[in-house]
């Protein structure tokens, strides 16, 4: 690929260590309830923000995704809420498949509670998960996005997601978890936004290409207030 080949991500041994240190650590940072937030973004609608055109492609659908469960989104009676507004959305273009898109911005992440990736919610809806890896972050350079390639009943979907937490991306839920607590510890309450798109593509790296080029358009084509929302409050508007 132009931007760089997938690349297999493995556990190392900082990661094994820095995992123990995160387990002795969590019960701190829950003693520590944050009480600020981190420039949180405000008054800012997904909905209104991201265009219904990026580039070639146009909106058709907002149904037929995986989506967070009630409990997520709020929908119940709870206090475990992760995401304050989740936008789904299926745009389409000439000459190729689908781009399924979800975001799922949230206001408050703490030690207990963080973004749930793909990883999670797939295999919860009979998909069964495959390579994994992770590729240039498009549109955001020195940033990583995670690659996943997940099956139901003989179709591949092909995903390619990102996250941030505050004012780190963090490539995988390892350090998800790491870049909540490390704002915890400093009392601090992060906002967190998921942005997973995908193809139903047997060719993982066509579908790839696809995705990082409509990532980088999306990123080019949201709205100021949305692109902070997105990016976090110090993001180039």
């Amino acid at each position: 690929m132009r931007d760089g080949a997938l690349r297999v991500a493995r556990p190392d041994r900082r990661q094994v260590v820095l995992g123990g240190a995160l387990l002795a650590a969590t019960a701190g940072a829950a003693a520590l309830r944050p009480g600020q937030g981190i420039d949180r973004v405000t008054g800012v609608s997904l909905e209104r923000a991201v265009p219904l055109r990026i580039g070639p492609y146009r909106f058709a659908s907002t149904t037929g995704l995986i989506v967070p469960s009630r409990e997520e989104t709020g929908r119940e009676e709870t206090n475990r809420r992760i995401y304050d507004e989740v936008l789904a959305r299926i745009y389409i273009a000439d000459d190729t498949p689908p781009m399924m898109m979800l975001i799922a911005y949230g206001g408050a992440q703490d030690a207990d509670l963080a973004l749930h990736r793909p990883e999670a919610c797939y295999p919860s809806a009979g998909y069964r998960l495959g390579r994994t890896g992770e590729l240039p972050l498009a549109g955001i350079p020195g940033e990583r996005a995670s690659a996943l390639t997940a099956t139901r009943s003989g179709r591949e979907e092909q995903l390619y997601y990102w996250s941030r937490i505050g004012r780190r991306f963090p490539s995988d839920r390892f350090q998800e978890k790491w870049a909540v607590l490390r704002a915890n510890l400093a009392r601090e309450t992060p906002d967190g936004v998921l942005v997973r798109l995908s193809m139903r593509s047997p060719d993982r790296e066509v579908a790839m290409k696809r995705m990082m080029a409509f990532n980088r358009m999306l990123l080019d084509a949201v709205a100021p207030g949305g692109r902070r929302l997105l990016l976090g409050t110090g993001a180039v508007t």
